[in-house]
């Protein structure tokens, strides 16, 4: 076996279909039966994410599940900014059972060998290097070996922790999440002030998220403190409905019952970890997990996929050890861009004054869409001087209030680029 792929949804069944494409023989694994809900994951594809898609001649059959969204809507406190999409500007929201269906079964049809219910319980060794796996199948285990395994498996990713893939740059959540799927109302795509659109609204120290999911439904949910556990526990849908339905821009949506139980995350921690070694490597959120806040995770695997085949295909320890140190530089500054957006202070002074510039300014909208399309980086959405003018102006207005958040985000900037700097050698270093 050339590859052993262990994970079979958006991370793992990409990089399969692309391997076998390319004439690699590929084994695919999955402890779940798939295909499957994956019910602790956002469903947004982003722009970029849709041109992998593309590539990989799956894009149209993900339109046609979940229509394009016309827009993103973010609210901080009561600025409300809507940034309009078009073209290949727009990302879809499919379910992850139907996603994830047809990414396997493209895996199949390029040649990859499928098998699902089946779990990697060990891994074999020569010396230091992987050279496979041993899988158990209902309980019966059998030995196969390959060139490479790759760990595809999520943030509780086994391969991982049989390699002892170090973890670095990682923090815990500030925020538990809780949400439920609604029937969309039939003129979701027309009603003011949605037209279609999903939406991020910051209340205070809670966030507040919708977005449309296939055709037909419309997700809706809750991320608060952690410290407010307490008050939640036995109380999940209660509180959900509760705080829903006390929120002006998403009450109107949620009157009815919800159509799922309510589900949730408690306890989250976000991570890079050492994505390759001898015989090995990581892939999506089993190397490099995000807060959802971005709505990053099935974008960056599809992403990380297509580097990783690319690195396969060469056969190098050097070009896997390149695929590692690009990922972090690419993913750096989108990884403390998602850390920022679920701050538990999101909705401060400093925000509230940029958020409201940007519902004043077409142009610095469109930037933000160059944001999504990963034309520009974060890091060039606003200029220095920008967001330096727009203090001194609250500043003469008497909002003091300004200037923590804004010393907090130059402390924030001046992390990132020290960390990108440091990635940068290390790429320098292995090239």
């Amino acid at each position: 076996m050339d590859t052993l792929v262990v994970g079979a949804r958006c991370a793992g069944a990409p990089l399969a279909l692309s391997l076998a494409r390319a004439g690699q023989r590929v084994l695919l694994v999955d402890a779940a039966a798939l295909p499957a809900d994956q019910p602790l994951s956002t469903h947004y594809i982003q722009p970029y994410g849709m041109r992998i898609l593309d590539d990989l001649g799956l894009g149209d059959q993900v339109r046609e599940l979940a229509p394009p969204l016309p827009a993103n809507i973010v609210g901080v406190g009561d600025v409300i900014v809507r940034v309009e999409l078009s073209g290949k500007a727009r990302g879809s929201c499919p379910r992850r059972h139907d996603l994830d269906r047809l990414l396997l079964e493209a895996a199949q049809a390029a040649g990859a060998q499928v098998e699902t219910g089946v779990r990697v319980v060990d891994l074999l060794r020569d010396g230091e290097r992987v050279v496979g796996a041993v899988l158990d199948e209902r309980g019966k285990r059998r030995e196969i070996r390959s060139k490479v395994v790759v760990g595809a498996d999520g943030p509780h990713s086994t391969v991982a922790k049989l390699t002892g893939a170090t973890e670095y740059y990682g923090y815990d959540a500030e925020r538990a999440t809780y949400w439920a799927y609604w029937p969309r109302p039939a003129d979701y795509e027309t009603a003011e002030p949605y037209r279609g659109a999903s939406a991020m609204l910051y209340g205070g120290r809670d966030l507040y998220f919708m977005f449309p999911a296939n055709r037909e439904q419309l997700l809706a949910g809750i991320a608060f403190p952690t410290e407010n556990l307490g008050e939640w526990r036995g109380r999940q849908r209660e509180l959900v409905l509760e705080r829903l339905r006390a929120f002006p821009l998403i009450a109107p949506l949620v009157q009815g019952e919800p159509i799922s139980e309510v589900r949730g995350v408690v306890k989250a921690r976000f991570f890079f970890r050492q994505a390759t070694g001898p015989g090995w490597a990581l892939v999506g959120d089993a190397g490099l997990f995000k807060d959802p806040a971005g709505a990053l995770g099935i974008s960056d695997a599809l992403r990380d996929s297509q580097a990783l085949s690319r690195a396969l295909l060469q056969g190098t320890e050097a070009a896997l050890e390149r695929y590692w140190r690009q990922r972090d530089i690419d993913s750096l500054a989108l990884f403390d861009l998602a850390r920022s957006s679920s701050a538990l202070d999101y909705d401060n002074p400093l925000n509230r004054v940029i958020f409201g510039r940007l519902a004043q300014n077409e142009l610095l909208r469109g930037r933000i869409v160059k944001v999504m399309t990963r034309e520009i980086p974060p890091s060039r959405l606003l200029s220095p001087g920008q967001v330096l003018g727009w203090t001194f102006g609250a500043l003469c207005r008497g909002q003091f209030g300004i200037l923590k958040p804004l010393l907090a985000a130059a402390q924030s900037g001046a992390r990132l680029q020290k960390e990108l700097r440091i990635r940068t050698e290390l790429l320098d270093a292995c090239s």
